[in-house]
């Protein structure tokens, strides 16, 4: 009888492993931008990185921020350049909002496009989430060279609007 009490607490021990397995947590690996400019936005603001493209861990880019007129959500090609107007000229950033399409597409539009990198806008104000990269739609997952990131809804709205 002791035997089968054995069995049944090791049983238990490894499905509470496993339980414990299956309920990791996910973490969600963010840093953070700063904007210099306008005044009233000057700070540093929580963002997510994106899982796809090459993140900047410890770099530091400077650009200017720019919301495109159209495609506004990057799910086609864009018909303008981002590229700096002059050499020696500070990179775009492109401000996007989030739906519609997968973030690696938004990203890779942008990139094809001349942005030095990419600032999804959450569509919901809610806790920032990682963008990851998609089960389908992998075509342009490898070819990703800039970094994207996602920012909140209020921030993204208040870039828009300066």
């Amino acid at each position: 009888m002791m035997r089968g009490h054995t069995w049944l607490a090791l049983l238990v021990v490894v499905v509470l492993a496993l339980a414990d397995a299956a309920a990791g947590r996910f973490v969600v690996e963010k840093n953070s931008i700063q904007v210099t400019s306008p005044d009233e936005l000057k700070g540093k603001y929580e963002c997510a990185i994106g899982n796809f493209g090459v993140p900047q861990y410890g770099g530091t880019l400077h650009g200017l921020v720019e919301y495109p007129k159209s495609n506004r959500k990057a799910c086609q090609s864009f018909d303008i350049s981002f590229k700096p107007k002059q050499a020696g000229g500070r990179p775009t950033f492109v401000l996007v909002d989030r739906g519609e399409c997968f973030f690696t597409t938004k990203a890779w539009n942008a990139q094809n496009a001349g942005a030095a990198a990419v600032l999804v806008v959450d569509d919901k104000s809610e806790p920032l989430i990682t963008m990851d990269n998609p089960e389908e739609g992998k075509e342009h997952l490898e070819n990703i060279t800039i970094p994207s990131v996602l920012i909140t809804k209020k921030l993204g709205e208040s870039l828009k609007k300066s």
